[in-house]
C-alpha cells in the first residue's frame, strides 16, 4: 500500500476504518490477485471521512467505484456509485440477494463485510460483461469466447471480459507450472509480491496484437518472450494452448539448465573437495596454491547456463588494489580444457599481481 493510502486510512471515520484496513490487508482481486487502491472523493475534516473511491483491477482497466457510508446510521451497508451507470441498474432485491448476499445480509460488526461485498460485486460485474458480449451472438468475439471455454485448458474463472463501444477485451490466465521456480531462484515474498501469473490480453476486432502480461518475478526469470503472430483467421482456442506451451517449455528449459548447473558444481566440489571455501546452488569459491602463491577461483553460473558459460574470477590472497583484493575476470572458458585454461590464466594473473614476468610454474589443483 502506498504512503498516501496509509495516510488516507487514518482520515477515515473510526466507525468505518476497519472495513478499509481489511480491504488493504486481505482483499486481492483480478486474475493476478492485485491489491486495490484508494482515492479521495470528499473533503471532510481529518478523521471523519465517510466516502471514498476504490480503484479495482479488471481486464486492462481500472474500475472506480465510490463507497458512501451514512454516519447517522453506521450499522447500515454503504451505498455504491459505479463508473458504469448500467451496471446493476434497476436490480431488484431478489436479484441482489442471490448475487450479493453479503450486501443484503450486511454485518456491521465484521471487518470483512465490505471486502466480501466487493468480491461478490466483481463477480456480478463479470457476469454483466459476459451478458453484454452475448447480446450479439453472431459476433466474432462472442464466438471466440464460447469456443475458448470449450477448451479443457480454460474455464470461466480463467477469463475476464470487458465490452466497450467498439472493442471487446479478453484477459486470459494461462495454465503454467511455476511450482519449482521460487525454489530455483530463491525469491522471497517481499521481492516477489502477489502470485506468479502469465496473462494473455486479446482485443477484438484487432486480435493480432495479443499482449503477454507476466508477473514481476516471471518477467525477471523468463525475460522477453516474443509471441507468434495471431493471424486474423486464427482462433483463441488454438492460440491460447500454443502460447501456454511456449511458456511452459521455456520454464522447463530453465529447470533443465539448472540441473546441468548443479551437476557441474557437484563435479567441481567432489574433484576439488579440499579446496572448497564456500558454495551454493549457483557458485563456488576455491582456494588454490602455486609455489607459495595462493589465489581464489570464484565460479559463478548464471540462469542462462549452458548457453552462457560460467563467469570465472581469480582473486589474489596477498595483493590489493584500492583497498580490495586484486582480481581478474577471465574470458570464456573452454569446457574441454578447463584445468589447462585455469593453469595458464593463473600463471598470467600471478605475474600481473607481482608485476614481473616469470617462467611457467606447476599449478597445484589437487
Amino acid at each position: 500500500m502506498s504512503t498516501d493510502n496509509y495516510s488516507f486510512i487514518s482520515d477515515i471515520s473510526p466507525m468505518f476504518r476497519p472495513y478499509i484496513q481489511n480491504i488493504f490487508q486481505d482483499l486481492k482481486l483480478g486474475l493476478c490477485k492485485t491489491k486495490v487502491d484508494l482515492e479521495r472523493i470528499g473533503s471532510t475534516p481529518i478523521g471523519s471521512e465517510t466516502q471514498f473511491r476504490l480503484v479495482l483491477p479488471y481486464c486492462s482497466k481500472k474500475l472506480k467505484w465510490d463507497i458512501i457510508f451514512d454516519p447517522s446510521t453506521p450499522w447500515f451497508a454503504p451505498d455504491f456509485r459505479f463508473d458504469d451507470d448500467t451496471f446493476l441498474n434497476n436490480a431488484d432485491e431478489e436479484f441482489l440477494a442471490i448475487g450479493v448476499p453479503s450486501l443484503t445480509k450486511w454485518n456491521s460488526s465484521d471487518p470483512k463485510s465490505l471486502s466480501d461485498v466487493i468480491s461478490e460485486l466483481i463477480n456480478m460485474y463479470k457476469i454483466y460483461q459476459v451478458k453484454k458480449l452475448n447480446e450479439d451472438e453472431s459476433s466474432r468475439a462472442s464466438f471466440e469466447y464460447s469456443a475458448l471455454l470449450g477448451n479443457a485448458l480454460t474455464t470461466e474463472q480463467d477469463v475476464e471480459v470487458w465490452v466497450g463501444g467498439h472493442v471487446v477485451e479478453f484477459l486470459i490466465k494461462l495454465k503454467i507450472n511455476t511450482s519449482r521456480l521460487p525454489e530455483l531462484y530463491n525469491d522471497g515474498i517481499d521481492r516477489n509480491p502477489g502470485i506468479d501469473s502469465a496473462l494473455l490480453l486479446v482485443r477484438y476486432p484487432n486480435s493480432t496484437n495479443a499482449e503477454l502480461i507476466l508477473s514481476p518475478f516471471l518477467t525477471k526469470v523468463l525475460g522477453n518472450i516474443s509471441l507468434p503472430m495471431m493471424h486474423q483467421s486464427g482462433v483463441l482456442m488454438d492460440y491460447v494452448p500454443m502460447v501456454t506451451d511456449i511458456i511452459n517449455n521455456k520454464i522447463q528449459d530453465l529447470l533443465n539448465n539448472d540441473r546441468l548447473k548443479r551437476e557441474l558444481l557437484a563435479q567441481l566440489i567432489v574433484k576439488y573437495e579440499g579446496a572448497i571455501l564456500e558454495h551454493d546452488a549457483s557458485s563456488a569459491a576455491l582456494l588454490f596454491e602455486m609455489n607459495d602463491f595462493h589465489w581464489i577461483l570464484q565460479i559463478d553460473i548464471g540462469i542462462n547456463f549452458p548457453e552462457k558459460p560460467p563467469i570465472l574470477t581469480l582473486r589474489s590472497v596477498y595483493h590489493c588494489s584500492k583497498g580490495k583484493p586484486k582480481f581478474k575476470i577471465l574470458p570464456s572458458c573452454p569446457y574441454n580444457n578447463f584445468e589447462g585454461y585455469i593453469e595458464q590464466q593463473a600463471e598470467i594473473f600471478k605475474n600481473e599481481c607481482k608485476g614481473v614476468i616469470q617462467i611457467h610454474q606447476t599449478l597445484n589443483l589437487e
